[in-house]
C-alpha cells in the first residue's frame, strides 16, 4: 500500500528539525560623527535600518586571526558618497581590516560557529565609549 498525501505531509513534519529563535544581539551603530549608540539587533531588518541600506560584512580579527566582532556597513556606500566613519576605520583597522569604512557602522560580536553573529565584546564597547565623540542623546 502507497502513503497517503497525509502520510508524506506527517513524514516531513517529523523529520524537519525545529526552528530555533537566536537570541538577540548586543551591538553599537557607531555615526560618522563620531557619536554612538548601543542597540539591540533581533533580525536582519534591524541591522538594515541602522545602516540605512544593504548591509555587508566587515569581519574583525584580533592578532591570532580569530574573529572577534564584525562590522556591517552600507553596501554601497562609497558609491553614495556616504561620509567617512573615523572611529569605524581606526577600529577596523586596528583588528586587521580595511581602513575606510563610511557611513553608519553596526558592530556586533564575532561568528558563533553556527553562522550566527554574538554580543559584540564589552572591552570593544568600552574601548567605543572611551573614544566616542559624545554619547548619542537616543540611545
Amino acid at each position: 500500500m502507497e502513503p497517503t498525501i497525509n502520510d508524506i505531509k506527517r513524514m516531513i513534519q517529523e523529520s524537519e528539525e525545529p526552528v530555533t529563535e537566536r537570541k538577540p544581539v548586543n551591538g553599537v551603530v557607531i555615526h560618522p560623527d563620531g557619536t554612538h549608540e548601543e542597540k539591540v539587533f533581533k533580525q536582519l531588518e534591524d541591522y538594515q535600518a541602522a545602516i540605512a541600506g544593504w548591509i555587508t560584512a566587515v569581519r574583525l580579527y584580533d592578532y591570532n586571526g580569530d574573529e572577534i566582532a564584525c562590522a556591517y556597513v552600507d553596501d554601497e556606500g562609497l558609491l553614495k558618497n556616504l561620509p567617512l566613519n573615523p572611529m569605524a576605520s581606526a577600529l577596523s583597522f586596528l583588528f586587521g581590516n580595511t581602513p575606510h569604512l563610511v557611513g553608519n557602522a553596526v558592530l556586533v560580536g564575532g561568528n558563533d560557529g553556527e553562522g550566527y553573529d554574538t554580543d559584540l565584546p564589552e572591552f570593544i564597547t568600552t574601548l567605543i565609549k572611551n573614544i566616542s565623540a559624545k554619547q548619542d542623546e537616543n540611545a
